[in-house]
């Protein structure tokens, strides 16, 4: 019998279980990683329901399961869920759910990938190829190459190459112009797994009385002392392009410097601008670099209100601006903008705040340069 690791348990395999309370709505197995709607109760494989949201286009199941009700198992849930037993395939000893995978690993059962550190695939016994024992030819021999890289743009560059040659389309249909063009645009955001990155302000890096909310995404400040402050982001570009927002906040009385950081630690009590590592647009409707009280025009003004997107080209070692999606242009061309790590950074004057917003794709109106 091999093992179905795509979705979830032949409920046959489980000892302690005549009831259908755990079937997944789509495969009737029980799932490896249970998945419930929490307006329904409805219990789905993880891959099962992230296959429907994938090929519906996120339309609900049913009217109710929609991507934002799908959670992880409720505590009652849980409990009765890890309870399950399962009979070993080799040895036959009953082993709980949750640790029937690792118990059939030691048991030979099954196998880790040989790139197990970096695919997270598991192989059964009735897949292992001789001595050689990974989850996909093609998928080794992409991680074999990239992983001494240490440029990340390297990386990026071999893995559109790698997509290119479509290795998983068991359907063998030529990619779309679509997924080509998708693929090969250095404009797409930057992702982790499947999440976008959400870029927070880093609060233990951050000016005496900026007080940090939701999520550490929204920074103010509100103190009597005619200093500029600043607050810098958790996350450093490394390489390509990136786009993120300042979202102005309705309380500010003072104009805000807003731009990037190559140094993460310096004097929180000042502005990063001031310094030789650090660009800002000065909502003065201004550029500041390496430089207190002086710099050129640039741009419109901008406190408490609107948007200001910020894109950072690191191939090319620009940093350009947009308000409300109108794009005032490039505020500075610099070849230290084409090494990372780069930080997001703002710096508050007395009364003025902003939210960043990391988790957008770039606009077009910045993929003409």
């Amino acid at each position: 019998m091999s093992i179905n690791f795509d979705n979830g348990f032949d409920r046959k395999r489980i000892i302690n279980y005549n009831t259908d309370s755990f079937d997944c709505a789509f495969c009737s197995c029980v799932p490896r990683v249970p998945r419930q709607c929490a307006s329904c109760d409805t219990i789905y494989c993880r891959l099962c329901i992230e296959k429907w949201f994938k090929q519906s286009n996120g339309e609900s199941r049913d009217n109710c399961c929609q991507q934002k009700t799908i959670t992880n198992l409720c505590q009652r849930l849980q409990k009765n869920y890890n309870d399950l037993l399962l009979r070993c395939m080799k040895c036959q000893e009953a082993i709980c759910i949750n640790q029937i995978d690792s118990h059939e690993f030691e048991c030979g059962l099954i196998k880790q990938c040989i790139n197990f550190q970096c695919c997270g695939n598991i192989i059964p016994q009735d897949n292992m190829n001789n001595d050689t024992i990974q989850c996909s030819d093609q998928c080794c021999q992409f991680l074999s190459q990239v992983k001494n890289i240490k440029n990340k743009q390297e990386i990026f560059k071999r893995a559109r190459e790698f997509l290119l040659s479509n290795p998983f389309n068991k359907s063998h249909l030529p990619i779309s112009d679509e997924e080509r063009q998708n693929i090969m645009n250095p404009f797409n955001q930057i992702t982790i797994g499947n999440s976008p990155i959400v870029i927070r302000w880093d609060k233990s890096r951050c000016g005496s009385n900026i007080i940090l909310t939701d999520g550490d995404q929204k920074a103010f400040l509100h103190e009597p002392a005619f200093v500029f402050k600043s607050v810098v982001a958790d996350y450093g570009f490394e390489s390509g392009i990136a786009y993120w927002e300042i979202e102005a906040d309705d309380r500010t009385e003072n104009q805000l410097k807003i731009g990037v950081t190559t140094q993460r630690d310096f004097n929180f009590n000042s502005s990063f601008c001031d310094f030789e590592f650090g660009w800002a647009f000065y909502g003065l409707g201004q550029t500041r670099h390496n430089q207190k009280q002086n710099g050129t025009n640039f741009g419109k003004q901008f406190k408490d209100k609107g948007t200001l997107g910020v894109c950072l080209n690191m191939d090319q070692g620009t940093l350009m601006f947009s308000l409300n999606g109108d794009n005032m242009g490039c505020a500075f061309k610099d070849e230290k903008l084409k090494r990372g790590p780069i930080y997001p950074a703002v710096a508050l004057f007395r009364k003025a705040g902003c939210k960043i917003i990391g988790e957008k794709p770039v606009p077009q109106i910045f993929q003409q340069f």
